[in-house]
């Protein structure tokens, strides 16, 4: 009997912004309690890089680096998988829902005997535009929210960016087809995500009832920064972008741009959440409407519910372009300060020591700490005097004084 005879592995597959990074997170804090009980959550220190292991798989490497962590990473995942004790492995990666059949079937294959099953998670269309549309400015691009609208609702455009990259990641029915073709249908899950405000806590658990584990159970915090910048803060960046014309790789730009500059923006305490302008409506509750309809007449199995995929839309939202300038200069400040503050932080960490003077006499040694006592001194009274109208008297005193002494030394 093989290795992988008797047990599961589970595909979570994406799709793209349907609550995929708050899974791995929690997935990742709770790697020792999902082992527990019977669930292997591949990674940590020194193991394989769910990312990594897909872009390996496609051959995929990231624009204009090389980056040799990638090579063998599906080999080792798999066999990570394999080798583990637990009955079951759990792997999740959106960017698996990009796979072509050929894809599928091999990663399927890579598992042996085991029984692969796959689990999509999928948002309502009326969210999910809005937040692929940031999404893509968070990655470089430069398109405006009416390019991109008019583009994703043209489907003579589908074979061109941006439209054809979204509906790649957004067609669910499309998608469970795919998965579909190289396992049994009864084994594509599709769970959906919650409408707003149910809480992420009741999409944990619907992905647990799909997999088999209690989300219950999982009590280790997971960090969980969902960046959502607002219309001002996602334009700042969309105008950055058509400066910089891509002379950053995508390396650089995922580490400056994606982990630092997006998350300082998003902390805009005037930022007002977005809403999809109502002449775009039509057509995403027409799309929304085909793929509701096309999985349930292909019969696989719901988690949760397949109406909280028809598009909810936020009333008095901010519409995407509705920006004033004055709102453009308060996010661009906002953006320079946090990355100023960054860069401070990242430059003082790594500082060289200065020179040390290891043999001075005990003598100058306690002279200079005197000195440096007195100077502590004076610096904290001067504080002081900065919000105290008391201390900024005396202070002012003396220097009165100090002054009115000069002087007179100055007439000897």
């Amino acid at each position: 009997m093989s290795a992988a005879a008797g047990r599961r592995v589970f595909l979570h597959i994406g799709l793209h912004k349907s609550g995929t990074t708050y899974v791995q997170n929690v997935c990742r804090a709770n790697r020792a309690g999902l082992a527990e009980r019977g669930f292997h959550f591949p990674g940590g220190r020194g193991g394989p890089n769910h990312t990594f292991a897909v872009y390996d798989l496609f051959g995929r490497r990231p624009r204009g680096s090389e980056d040799d962590r990638i090579s063998g990473q599906w080999d080792a995942i798999t066999r990570d998988v394999l080798e583990s004790p637990s009955a079951t492995g759990l792997i999740s990666e959106e960017a698996l829902s990009l796979a072509s059949q050929g894809q599928a079937r091999k990663a399927v294959r890579s598992f042996g005997d085991a029984e692969v099953h796959v689990v999509v998670t999928a948002r309502d269309l009326g969210r999910v535009v809005l937040s692929a549309w940031q999404e893509d400015v968070k990655t470089d691009q430069t398109w405006t929210w009416r390019d991109y609208a008019d583009a994703l609702a043209d489907r003579g455009a589908r074979g061109q960016a941006p439209a054809r990259g979204f509906w790649l990641r957004q067609d669910l029915s499309a998608v469970l087809d795919v998965w579909a073709g190289v396992v049994p249908r009864e084994r594509v899950h599709v769970v959906t995500v919650p409408p707003p405000g149910a809480g992420a806590a009741i999409l944990l658990q619907r992905m647990g009832e799909a997999v088999g584990f209690d989300a219950t159970s999982l009590n280790e915090p997971a960090r969980w920064d969902n960046t959502s910048m607002g219309a001002a803060g996602t334009e700042v960046l969309r105008r950055m972008n058509v400066h910089l014309h891509r002379r950053l790789n995508q390396r650089q730009y995922h580490d400056v741009v994606e982990t630092v500059l997006a998350p300082i923006v998003a902390r805009d305490p005037a930022a007002i959440r977005l809403s999809v302008p109502p002449s775009d409506r039509e057509w995403i509750d027409h799309e929304a409407a085909r793929i509701i309809e096309s999985v349930r007449e292909a019969g696989h199995p719901v988690v949760g519910d397949l109406e909280d995929l028809r598009p909810a839309y936020v009333e008095g939202g901010r519409t995407p372009e509705a920006v004033g300038t004055d709102e453009l200069l308060d996010a661009a400040v906002l953006a320079l300060a946090g990355l100023t503050e960054r860069f401070a932080l990242a430059k003082w960490s790594r500082r060289k020591d200065f020179a040390r003077i290891t043999d001075a006499p005990a003598a100058a040694r306690a002279g200079s700490a005197v000195r440096a006592g007195w100077f502590k001194g004076k610096r904290g009274v001067v504080t002081l005097a900065d919000r105290n109208r008391i201390a900024a008297g005396g202070v002012g005193a003396f220097l009165r004084a100090r002054s009115a002494l000069a002087r007179r030394r100055g007439q000897r």
